[in-house]
């Protein structure tokens, strides 16, 4: 089994996306969001998870802090993958996710927390044809609001669709640790 994320990797000082394999996803945790549960929820770890720890690996200061590394409110830079009209998800469907980021930040708490020494690096939330992810690629423990999650969700579905030629896409941070991309399942 294997699940296709697409990764953002520095070149020449520019961020361009580049498609990262999660070789045999293992679900590490599962839950639901939202009022209703209607959003899943997984923690993936990948065999070849050191890959999104390679691409990013600058990050020596944090490394040795124990504490989750808060990345809220940084900022990110938006692409959109370029594809064949209609094979982007349903921005309805990927607003749903969005809301239910909302309802459990002001239910379970604003904050959610990704470390790969947990296996939780990689996060997904999936209703009907869309997938919204969030990529831990600092290889340390980040932290990051559901608010911020819902607002990147909502841009992505809606700016990088069909209309725009494209199939979703992903808003990279500037410091390369950590992305949220919105794509078709």
């Amino acid at each position: 089994m294997r699940t296709t994320i697409f990764a953002a990797v520095l070149a020449l000082a520019t961020v361009v996306a580049a498609e990262f394999t999660c070789v045999n996803p293992h679900v590490t945790e599962q839950t639901t969001a939202g009022q209703n549960g209607e959003v899943v929820v997984k923690a993936l770890q990948c065999e070849n998870e050191a890959e999104l720890r390679s691409i990013h690996d600058t990050i020596r200061f944090a490394r040795r802090q124990s504490a989750p590394v808060d990345v809220c409110g940084n900022t990110c830079n938006t692409n959109c993958f370029s594809g064949q009209v209609g094979t982007g998800p349903n921005p309805n469907d990927c607003q749903i996710i969005a809301d239910a980021l909302l309802y459990d930040s002001q239910n379970v708490g604003p904050l959610f927390t990704t470390d790969p020494a947990n296996s939780t690096a990689v996060v997904t939330m999936q209703y009907q044809t869309c997938e919204a992810l969030f990529i831990n690629q600092a290889g340390v423990a980040l932290q990051y609001c559901r608010t911020d999650f819902s607002s990147l969700t909502h841009l992505l579905a809606f700016n990088c669709q069909a209309q725009q030629n494209a199939h979703g896409g992903n808003c990279v941070a500037t410091d390369q640790r950590w992305f949220v991309q919105v794509q078709h399942v």
